[in-house]
């Protein structure tokens, strides 16, 4: 059953790989080219990510692996903000073509790119921006179950815990290859296999939810 699941989860990486190396050939670099609406709208959301690992840390620096790291915008974002000497970071994603060109972007010096669903090593806090909402398939179990497996794979690599945002709606569902989970279902979910949850929302995103995940000290 494992090889048969794992099987499955590899061909839904390519698939999406594949879909992501279409949209970045024609949009590059710009928030169309990793589907999301617009810069404002993806920049929110990554802000709002930085924001509760600020806010919550109590380190002088933290580590954060950003999985579905696209082209790089989170570490742009935390250039911006001058944050580099708070946050240590490291991109990872599934797709090649992201990862050679923030290997090529000489505004990404000394730090670490990575092809991968999860980091290669242990970090404060996993993040996961639209990660998941694209999907492949029609399949509502088996995409659930595709992000379950990703997310306890990567609660393995975290040593503060997981904070991710995903589409919400009043009903789970797949409309146009984007998921929308539903509000308590997804708190359940992540309750019973990791433990308290707690989640955001932000009065300029109706359709998103932000996750936060944090283990216990």
């Amino acid at each position: 059953m494992y090889f048969v699941k794992n099987l499955i989860h590899k061909f839904l990486n390519k698939q999406i790989s594949n879909i992501y190396n279409k949209r970045f050939q024609k949009y590059l670099n710009t928030p169309k080219g990793v589907f999301w609406n617009s810069k404002l709208s993806q920049d929110l959301r990554l802000n709002i990510i930085l924001d509760i690992i600020i806010k919550g840390s109590k380190s002088n620096i933290v580590s954060i692996a950003d999985v579905g790291c696209g082209h790089g915008r989170l570490f742009e974002i935390i250039k911006e903000r001058n944050l580099l000497d708070k946050i240590e970071y490291y991109g990872f994603d599934i797709n090649n073509e992201f990862i050679l060109f923030c290997f090529k972007n000489n505004r990404f010096e000394k730090v670490s790119f990575e092809v991968g669903t999860c980091p290669s090593k242990n970090v404060d806090f996993v993040v996961m921006s639209g990660t998941y909402n694209l999907t492949p398939i029609d399949n509502i179990s088996f995409w659930e179950n595709y992000i379950i497996t990703n997310l306890k794979s990567n609660w393995n690599f975290a040593n503060k815990g997981l904070i991710f945002n995903v589409l919400v709606n009043d009903k789970r569902k797949i409309k146009n290859n984007l998921y929308y989970t539903e509000l308590s279902w997804m708190k359940k979910i992540c309750e019973i296999n990791f433990g308290k949850t707690e989640i955001s929302k932000h009065g300029l995103l109706a359709e998103d939810i932000t996750i936060i995940i944090k283990k216990s000290t």
